[in-house]
């Protein structure tokens, strides 16, 4: 079976979208060869949650990610 890619925007700690979404710096951007992910919600929990294109995701929650499929990281910069 081929390995699932994802397309991730990284935004940039100085970045706006990242000031005001706390320690969510990843958005999903596509997803080739899946539907969702399984992650867990906070760094040590045992509650997951899936997901899907759209979603924002903290710097553990794109690791998990990236263990599953191959990443590809587009870094969003303040103009």
């Amino acid at each position: 079976m081929k390995e699932p890619i994802v397309h991730f925007k990284r935004y940039i700690s100085s970045h706006p979208s990242a000031m005001l979404s706390g320690d969510k710096y990843f958005e999903i951007l596509k997803i080739e060869g899946a539907v969702f992910f399984e992650v867990t919600k906070e760094e040590g929990s045992k509650v997951t949650q899936y997901v899907s294109v759209g979603d924002r995701l903290t710097m553990d929650q794109a690791y998990q990610v990236s263990i599953d499929a191959h990443v590809i990281v587009e870094p969003v910069y303040p103009n």
